[in-house]
């Protein structure tokens, strides 16, 4: 049997992937999170594979929490930014103008997650239900229902005494109004705006009081949200920004608040929560995060995990070593198989699986070509396909890294322009420099240095430590710092798409 028939690797998508409940491995960042009780933030590349953790646990809760626990999961893919936006206080801090919004929808799921599945809710939950099935009907709508027609209806509720009553707990003098609110009339009505603003901070607040009054629960409400940079692009960052900021901000005060009861969890890109507006924002990514990173050990597993599945699936014999996969122990330059292909990752499962996948297809595009004068028997991985399947490979981890930072870091492109201009996968800081400077008249040394800074942080270019001769990027060396060197050296994965040669074939 060729290894073609049966090999795979399953898809980069998590959210598409079939089988990623059959092969999913976590490398401890998901079981560190979830013992932490302090900890609401999963940070971590593209590709790194925060959708698939997400997807994991909302799919597999017991592996992780306990049979007492409960889960709510929000994905932000189809999300109504639009009418989020008319919640903005736009006379608080902008890392403030969400909060209050992002606070009531998540007290609201907590209290709909609580009366209904909770065995013994107490007074104060049930309570708190009965003021949301008031205003909202019953069952209490979700938080995607809430964002929407439900959340407008907000301006057509009368709180008595702005909420004073309903701290006592009489529901009583609430009062209803009638008729709906279009989207279009809170966009011209600053007063309809302003009696929604006031309304869910009244509810919110007794929503707040009821619930700290029932800690510790019997049983943690687990609430997680992935896909948040959705509606991350030229257009919507900005408001994206502030209501992804709010996000985090009220759940940072819920977490703190609620004492590991209520526990709020946000999947987001390590690079879109750098530019966030938050005040202690290394507190929060020391204190409150953690790093979606891995290492040559973990990939080896999560990738065997994903090639055993298909191999047991077609009754062939596991693998314990990824480089028993190929048909030679090296490669010409005396690597080894496996290595070379890690070596051209960011050490992202994304990339390994990616790399992997046009590997495959290149091979079983050789079986396929109509002009061949053989066709080709693979009992195992060829390793010159390998040097085939790096060409499309680099071209999609360019495209990869642009698509990254094209919002948030416009001067991607020209930096990679550049780079590719000048032709080496080794660069010279003053050459690039010079190069830059015509397409830059405002570059000096305290900016160039910032733009090698970033380049060094996404792993683009790497550089040695004294006498060492081992390039260090950032996405090997996760404790590296940036360091000034006299060169620099462009990762192996984007040298093929770049077009770049080695300084010794480049002056032959």
């Amino acid at each position: 049997m060729s290894i073609l028939d049966w090999i795979d690797v399953g898809l980069l998508s998590a959210e598409r992937d079939p089988h990623l409940t059959d092969y999913f491995y976590d490398n401890g960042t998901l079981s560190a999170v979830i013992s932490n009780p302090n900890a609401f933030l999963v940070l971590g590349r593209k590709g790194a594979g925060k959708t698939a953790l997400f997807s994991y646990l909302t799919k597999n809760p017991s592996e992780f929490l306990s049979p007492s626990d409960f889960i709510t999961s929000l994905s932000m893919d189809d999300y109504s930014w639009n009418v989020h936006a008319l919640l903005e206080q736009s006379k608080t801090a902008e890392s403030l103008a969400f909060r209050l919004s992002w606070k009531f929808l998540l007290l609201v799921e907590v209290t709909r997650v609580c009366s209904a599945q909770m065995k013994n809710p107490g007074k104060a939950i049930i309570k708190a239900n009965r003021l949301l099935e008031k205003v909202f009907g019953s069952p209490i709508p979700s938080t995607f229902e809430l964002v929407g027609k439900k959340l407008l209806s907000l301006s057509k509720i009368v709180l008595p005494k702005g909420g004073a009553e309903l701290d006592e707990g009489s529901m009583d003098t609430l009062k209803l109004e009638g008729g709906e609110v279009a989207f279009e009339e809170f966009q011209t009505s600053s007063d309809l705006r302003s009696k929604l603003t006031n309304n869910i901070e009244g509810l919110t607040n007794y929503i707040e009081e009821a619930l700290l009054s029932e800690i510790p629960f019997t049983e943690r409400v687990f609430i997680v949200f992935d896909r948040i940079d959705e509606a991350w692009d030229k257009t919507s960052a900005e408001t994206s920004r502030k209501v992804i900021t709010g996000l985090i901000s009220a759940a940072d005060t819920i977490s703190q608040k609620f004492q590991g009861s209520v526990r709020p969890i946000v999947f987001i890109r390590e690079d879109i929560f750098e530019t966030l507006p938050l005040n202690d924002k290394n507190k929060l990514r020391e204190d409150c995060g953690k790093l979606l990173k891995w290492d040559r050990e973990n990939l080896v597993k999560m990738i065997l995990k994903r090639i055993n599945y298909f191999a047991e699936l077609a009754k062939q014999p596991t693998i314990s070593d990824p480089d028993l996969l190929f048909d030679k122990e090296e490669m010409r330059q005396r690597s080894r198989p496996f290595t070379y292909i890690l070596k051209r990752t960011m050490m992202r499962p994304r990339d390994l699986i990616c790399f992997f996948t046009k590997l495959i297809d290149t091979m079983k595009d050789e079986i396929a070509d109509p002009f061949a004068e053989k066709i080709p028997v693979f009992e195992k991985l060829s390793t010159e396909s390998i040097y085939q399947a790096e060409v499309q490979y680099s071209e999609w981890l360019v495209a990869e890294i642009r698509e990254e930072w094209e919002v948030q870091h416009e001067m991607i492109n020209l930096l990679l322009e550049t780079i590719q201009n000048l032709g080496s996968t080794n660069l010279d800081p003053n050459n690039y420099m010079t190069a830059l400077s015509k397409r830059l008249l405002d570059l000096d040394k305290s900016n160039f240095t910032d733009h090698l800074r970033f380049l060094f942080l996404n792993s683009i270019i790497g550089f040695k430590i004294g006498a060492s001769t081992t390039w260090r990027f950032k996405c090997v060396y996760n404790t590296q710092g940036f360091v000034e060197s006299p060169e620099y050296h462009i990762h192996d994965g984007l040298t093929r798409a770049l077009n770049l040669k080695e300084p010794r074939e480049s002056s032959a």
